[in-house]
Formats: structure tokens, sequence, C-alpha cells
């Protein structure tokens, strides 16, 4: 039994959606980008690897309206699939529901044998194999039930049926203790660039929220191995009993996965077991799109633009996050344009996202603070967001009676749909 895993595909992605792709322009490069990464999974699969099942744990689209060109290419890839007899089964992930329903209600309606969508948890027997599917439901998503609630009734439901058959779990939640992404050490988060930062030198942004699964509750699954979608980082969970992965997903989202390799699991029972994968290899995606980022004052910038490979960022996403004082952004300011034209010349970026941050002390002790209590939490709360935006909003918005009426306005909007 050979199966391809492949989660979080993200397909509409909707970062710089103004920015249209070069060789596709009428959709957005990211979405493009993601596109172009999923394609190329498809066919390694059917040309190389030749799966006798290709699941996708979740997040097939990155919000639940793709436009029909996206919906279009993915009915495509899923066409090419099962034309070489590989049949696919698609799991629910939180970013492809909305309240009452599913972006792949279009795909159940057709009734294909070869194409299944798991909307519920679910039961069934393939190949030797039990599987056992945990999508994110429309109940979750509806708060009829929270995800720990549905996963221990599904998990009571296993151990009724438990008759010996090994067992493969799938499913799209986050799990306590996985990794979020990499942040920085305050101390190096300054004129620095990411790819110059010591791997010692980084901390791993870890879920810490108490509502999410914990990697304990995998290992009473009794499942030999868990295939997880939702966090982005590929990653091989801290379990006793089973093996637990998250594939992570198929393209770099956006500069917090600078680092991060991109690819999908293909799971093989005429594999050796090796170290903590078993019978799972990690297949790299080898044509992320390229992202350079640059901090710190204009001279920093220079120098450090210097010193890279150009070759390895042909057709990036460029970021120059200016810091430094006052005076140091008055020189940034004036040379900027040099710099952007240089950029251009050398690398053809297909788009430059550009910050500026004066230096201020107090304000980054604020900030600095903040980001701990969030990256010791684990999750940023929808509580924690309003009173942010409002000074947010008092520092942008001049006239402090427009600037209350817009507070208030955001706090009742939140009431009605976040509270109900």
């Amino acid at each position: 039994m050979r199966i391809a895993i492949v989660s979080d595909l993200h397909l509409n992605k909707s970062v710089y959606k103004g920015v249209k792709d070069r060789d596709n322009p009428a959709i957005p490069f990211r979405s493009a980008d993601f596109m172009r990464a999923f394609e190329y999974t498809v066919d390694k699969c059917i040309e190389n690897f030749k799966p006798d099942l290709f699941i996708i744990p979740g997040d097939i689209y990155d919000n639940p309206s793709p436009s029909n060109e996206v919906r279009g290419f993915f009915s495509a890839q899923l066409h090419k699939l099962t034309n070489n007899k590989i049949p696919v089964i698609i799991i629910l992930g939180n970013h492809d529901v909305f309240m009452r329903n599913h972006a792949l209600k279009d795909i159940k309606e057709l009734g294909l044998k070869s194409i299944k969508i798991i909307e519920s948890p679910t039961i069934f027997f393939h190949g030797g194999f039990k599987f056992l599917m945990f999508p994110y439901s429309t109940d979750v998503e509806q708060k009829k039930v929270t995800m720990k609630e549905e996963f221990d009734k599904f998990l009571e439901e296993i151990r009724k049926k438990e008759d010996g058959t090994p067992s493969l779990f799938f499913g799209h939640f986050a799990v306590q203790g996985a990794k979020m992404n990499e942040y920085l050490d305050p101390l190096f988060a300054t004129n620095t660039t990411i790819t110059d930062i010591a791997p010692e030198n980084k901390k791993d942004f870890i879920n810490r929220n108490p509502k999410d699964i914990r990697v304990s509750d995998l290992d009473e699954i009794g499942a030999d191995y868990v295939f997880l979608g939702d966090f982005h980082e590929f990653q091989v969970l801290n379990t006793k009993k089973c093996i637990a992965l998250y594939g992570g997903s198929i393209e770099k989202s956006d500069f917090s996965e600078i680092n991060q390799k991109k690819g999908f699991i293909l799971f093989d029972t005429e594999n050796k077991e090796e170290g903590n994968m078993g019978k799972c290899r990690f297949i790299e995606y080898p044509n992320c799109r390229p992202m350079l980022q640059l901090e710190g004052d204009l001279n920093n910038i220079k120098s450090r633009f210097t010193k890279q490979d150009l070759t390895k960022f042909q057709d990036s996403i460029v970021k120059i996050s200016f810091k430094g004082s006052s005076e140091e952004l008055l020189t940034f300011s004036s040379g900027l344009d040099s710099f952007k034209k240089d950029l251009r010349d050398k690398l053809n970026p297909i788009h430059m996202d550009i910050t500026q941050k004066v230096k201020n002390t107090v304000i980054e002790e604020e900030a600095s603070k903040l980001e701990q209590e969030i990256m010791d939490k684990g999750h940023l709360e929808t509580e924690d967001i309003m009173p942010i935006v409002s000074e947010d909003l008092k520092e942008r918005i001049k006239d402090q009676v427009e600037a209350q009426a817009t507070i208030d306005l955001g706090f009742e909007i939140y009431n009605e749909v976040v509270k109900g």
C-alpha cells in the first residue's frame, strides 16, 4: 500500500492578491504559486510514485469562495489522478468550511466513486487497513461542538470497533505541543535577516492552547500512523505509541515560513522503517517562490544584499524592513528609489514590500512583552486583538470622535459575528 498525503494546498492564496502572476495574469501570483506546487505534486505522483491512494488532509482552499479558474484547476488535477487510476480522498479543513456548507460540495455532488469527500468523522476499510478520517466539520464551525469534544466522541467509536486491523488516522486540527512557526529571539530581531540567524538563536512558536487536542491524545487513537493537516511546517510529533506527522503546506505562505522545506509525505508499506518516520518519506517541492528579507538601516540593507547569491532570488518576493533612528530614516528615504532600481535590475522581483519603523525603546519593550505573551499562550485570541486595534486606530485617526466611533463599530461587529 502506497499513499501520497498532500496537505494544506491553499490554492486560492489571498496574500498580495493585487499582484497578478506573470505567466497567468488572470490570477494573483501567490495563487499561481500554490497551484504550480500542487500540479508538480500531482505529476510527480503520477509519473514517479504511482500511489494507491492520494489523500488530502484539509485546506484545499485558502478561503471557501475560490474563483471559477481555481475550481477548474483543482478539478483538472483530480481528473488527472483518477484518469491514472489513483483514487482521491479529501478531508475538509477549517479553510474549506463556512457556516452552513463547504467549498467541496460541488465535487461531492458529482458522486464519483474515485473521489471521496470526508465531511464528518468516518471509519472504513481499504487494502488491509482501517482508515480513520477526522475532518474539520460544519458542526465545529457552527460551534455546536468543540473540536476536542468531537475528537473524544470519535475516539469512543474507534474503541468500540477495535478489531486488531492495522489503522491509519487522517485529520485536520491543531495539536498542543506542535510547532506553529519560528520566531526570533528579540536580541536578534533588529538589523538582521532571518537567513543570517544561526539555528541556536531561533525559537519555536509552540501551540500551547489548552483547548486543543494533546499529543498524548494521538497515542490513544490506537493507530499505527497519524497524518495531520493544519500547521504549515512539516514535523514529526513526540508521540510514544504511534508515528504522527504534519505534512505541512505545499508552498511557503509568507516570510514566517522562509526557511521551511515544503512538500508532501509518501507512506509505503514496502519501505524499510527509518528513524522517527517509520515507513514514511518526505518528498520535497524544489520550486518554492524565493523570498528575500532585508532589515536594518540603508547601509545594513545594502550590505546584506551584496552578500546574497542573487541567482537564488530571481523573481522573488523582497521584504525591505527599515529599522533605525529618525536621522537614518531620512537617509533611507532619499536612497530608497535608487536601491529599488538596483533590486529590479538584478532580481526582477515579482513584488517588493517595504516597511519603516523608527526606534522607540518604550514601544519596542511593550511590543516585545505582548509578543512574548502571545508566544507563551500559543494562540492569538480574538479578545487579544480588539485592544490592539483600538490603540492603532487612535494613532491613525486624528479626529478622536471618529476614532472612537470606528472602535465602537468594531466591537459591535465583533459581538454580533463572533459571539452571536
